[in-house]
């Protein structure tokens, strides 16, 4: 009888435990990078803040006649600098046999410098971001559906919407069809972070979203989606080309962003060829109401198209992007292109735009500031052995609409030239270095605070552990 109820009890407690599937993953990324003038090394241009001139006024802190600068290209005595980080991001899935359900939990530590507050001598200081915690659930009334609930991984297109929000998803798979439709929110509006909004309601982001993909017999796909978001009223400050940021005095006003973006992407192969490419209309309004009270109407575009071509172990790439860019503020027209969190790093660059250390670019969006981008790029990757490689890639780097500053004019930021280098060391164990050299035009000497920029030289490299 003993031997009979030890038994029961531990088939009653291992059958839970053997019903579900646990995985453990990890993405370990030890970052360095060098430059000439590291002060580039930073954010100037962020992808979730909304660029607005209105009536020769501006809300962002580019454009300068200040002498308080957030970013001088122009090449100073202390400058070049030497940085390393960790960018450590762990994740824990646990489903049940069957994949009906699923319970996603991930989190980072970093980015965090060495020595800096973050990560001190003895690392006792606290920096962590919940970055997932979500359930992913099948519906039980229709198992081709699935019903997405809680922080997760967005994925509306890379150009567009890539990171994290708060929200849900409803995903369907139909054959060679697939829909999702979406809600989210961001920038509560409450006094404090348990607050249920109350009259901050108002001052809600609530994005809603839908897609529908058709997947190719062959494996080439079309995209297209719809994304509402509602910013809300806010209050914005807005100077006459001044320092904002810094604290000048400018045009306080309040203002409601609404934005609708329409867009069609499309990937595919063909025998030796391989391409990409995204079309986004964004329309909408912005209504302001205090010290400047108009309404302005959005109209705005970005297409990004790529071609790869692989020959034995090399493979070339040709590519562009063009964001459209606000060249009158007076006319009533928004016409610069806005994102709501992307990434950069499918560009290539190193001194610009995202690379191997990532969130320590100059920009992050595909643009600066309101005057967008017009970008070209051409490369090759040669696979030396089955775990080393070598690329090389030149970007000639312009802004869709001239960029005007008190130092001057011009719409070309630069000619940039990448060098790279990787090897795998061993499964999960990659290392890599990117090397990038910038030649100044006209538009990166209007940003100095001589009216004469420098070049830049940046190199990023990485030791990175995934599993």
């Amino acid at each position: 009888m003993r031997i009979a109820l030890a038994t029961l009890a531990a088939v009653a407690v291992a059958a839970p435990a053997m019903a579900l599937n646990v995985e453990w993953h990890g993405d370990l990324n030890n970052r360095f990078s060098y430059s000439t003038q590291a002060d580039l090394s930073k954010r100037v241009v962020n992808d979730t803040h909304n660029y607005l001139s209105v009536g020769g006024f501006s809300n962002y802190s580019g454009i300068l006649t200040s002498t308080t600068r957030p970013v001088d290209t122009k090449k100073n005595r202390k400058d070049s600098d030497f940085f390393g980080e960790i960018k450590y991001r762990m994740n824990l899935d646990v489903s049940d046999d069957d994949k009906k359900v699923k319970g996603v939990v991930g989190f980072e530590f970093g980015s965090a410098k060495f020595g800096n507050a973050d990560m001190p001598f003895g690392g006792d200081q606290n920096n962590f971001e919940l970055m997932w915690a979500y359930t992913d659930i099948q519906l039980p009334f229709d198992q081709a559906s699935r019903l997405i609930v809680g922080l997760q991984p967005v994925g509306y297109n890379y150009t567009l919407w890539t990171d994290n929000a708060g929200g849900v998803k409803w995903v369907r798979k139909d054959g060679n069809w697939g829909y999702s439709l979406g809600w989210f929110r961001n920038d509560w509006g409450g006094a404090n972070k348990n607050d249920a909004g109350g009259d901050k309601k108002s001052e809600y982001d609530d994005a809603f979203v839908g897609d529908m993909t058709y997947t190719f017999n062959n494996g080439n796909s079309l995209n297209a989606f719809v994304i509402f978001m509602d910013q809300g009223r806010e209050a914005k400050t807005f100077a006459n080309g001044g320092f904002v940021d810094g604290g000048l005095a400018g045009q306080i006003t309040d203002a409601r962003d609404s934005q609708i973006w329409l867009g069609l992407s499309g990937k595919g192969k063909w025998n030796n060829f391989s391409g990409l490419f995204t079309g986004i209309y964004l329309t909408g309004e912005v209504k302001t109401k205090g010290t400047i009270e108009d309404n302005f109407d959005r109209e705005a575009y970005l297409f990004h198209g790529q071609i790869d071509y692989k020959m034995d172990k090399t493979t070339f790439t040709l590519g562009g992007l063009y964001t459209s860019g606000d060249k009158n503020p007076n006319d009533g027209k928004l016409k610069n292109f806005d994102v709501i969190d992307a990434t950069t790093g499918f560009i290539g660059s190193v001194v610009i735009f995202d690379n191997l250390a990532d969130d320590n670019s100059f920009t992050q969006a595909p643009y600066l500031f309101d005057k967008g981008y017009a970008l070209l790029y051409a490369g090759a990757r040669h696979e030396l052995t089955k775990k080393a490689w070598v690329s090389a890639r030149y970007l000639w780097h312009n802004t869709a609409e001239d960029l005007v500053t008190a130092q001057g004019s011009g719409d070309e930021v630069g000619h940039e030239f990448v060098l790279g280098a990787g090897y795998q060391i061993m499964k999960g164990l990659t290392a890599e270095i990117a090397a990038g050299y910038l030649i100044a035009g006209d538009a990166w000497d209007a940003l100095s605070s001589t009216g004469k920029a420098d070049d830049v030289f940046r190199t990023d490299a990485n030791i990175r552990f995934r599993f």
